[in-house]
């Protein structure tokens, strides 16, 4: 029966259409960002290069953002922070906590669009370096106090300075209520994977400075990061086919999701 599995995963599946690919968020206080690039279809065997995904990259596409109120199309320009290189914005409409946005992509006779709305934020009542075992690295070990009477969401970035051009997902740090007790969440953050990261790392080094985002968001986003993590986690077992999409908010012809943040920012310096 286990062998019957492996030959299956083998087979090559029908080609799907090409669809609109988004990943995008809006933060209070800050400017929204959105990527837009088409999927990709990979074949057997076949190795994908920083070239054949840069083919993908939607350059001409409208982007709008609403905020109920108003509308603004969003500016593409080339950006290094992430990859692909290339990003939509507006300094014309910054977010605001309790605001709803809602962001329609257009290309090529596609339609994608998706909402989230920008909760209050959390704050952090510490954060401080611990030694991560005896590697010589450092965790940042944070606590907060998560309130009891709502149903809160809250996912941990980090970026190591002049080295991350961005923040990172930190490694499994996404919560919710169910996994607090007592109201007293505690946290050991780690480095987020990167491109940017040419050797393996378990934690922080002595000398870094670590900036540390602390997000609340909606549900639809605490299922998209739970189901990231999990299957990060899984691609590194063999064994096991990852053939399913992350489970996003992007209605249409399209795929990924728009994110709404509630965020509060730190910095750490490791000793």
């Amino acid at each position: 029966m286990f062998l019957a599995l492996l030959v299956g995963c083998t087979r090559e599946p029908a080609a799907a259409p090409e669809k609109l690919v988004i990943e995008g968020w809006i933060e209070d206080g800050a400017a929204p960002v959105v990527y837009v690039s088409t999927t990709l279809r990979v074949k057997e065997g076949e190795k994908i290069g920083k070239d054949t995904v840069q083919d993908h990259i939607v350059k001409w596409g409208k982007v709008t953002i609403s905020d109920g109120t108003e509308s603004v199309i969003l500016t593409g320009t080339a950006s290094d922070r992430f990859f692909p290189p290339y990003a939509y914005t507006t300094g014309r409409m910054l977010g605001q906590v309790g605001k709803t946005y809602t962001i329609t992509v257009e290309y090529s006779g596609a339609v994608a669009t998706a909402s989230a709305t920008i909760p209050p934020p959390a704050s952090l009542e510490s954060i401080t370096p611990v030694p991560a075992g005896s590697s010589g690295e450092y965790m940042l070990h944070a606590t907060f106090t998560d309130n009891p009477l709502t149903e809160d969401y809250y996912r941990f970035f980090t970026r190591i300075r002049d080295i991350d051009k961005t923040y990172l997902p930190a490694s499994l740090a996404t919560l919710t209520d169910g996994m607090i007790t007592g109201g007293k969440a505690q946290i050991d953050l780690v480095p987020g994977g990167s491109i940017y990261h040419t050797e393996s790392r378990a934690g922080f080094r002595s000398g870094e400075t670590v900036e540390v985002k602390f997000c609340t968001m909606q549900e639809s986003m605490y299922r998209y990061w739970n189901a990231f993590e999990e299957q990060f986690a899984l691609s590194r077992v063999p064994v096991f086919s990852l053939d399913a999409n992350l489970p996003g908010n992007v209605t249409g012809d399209g795929l990924g999701y728009f994110a709404a943040y509630g965020a509060t920012s730190y910095t750490v310096t490791i000793p």
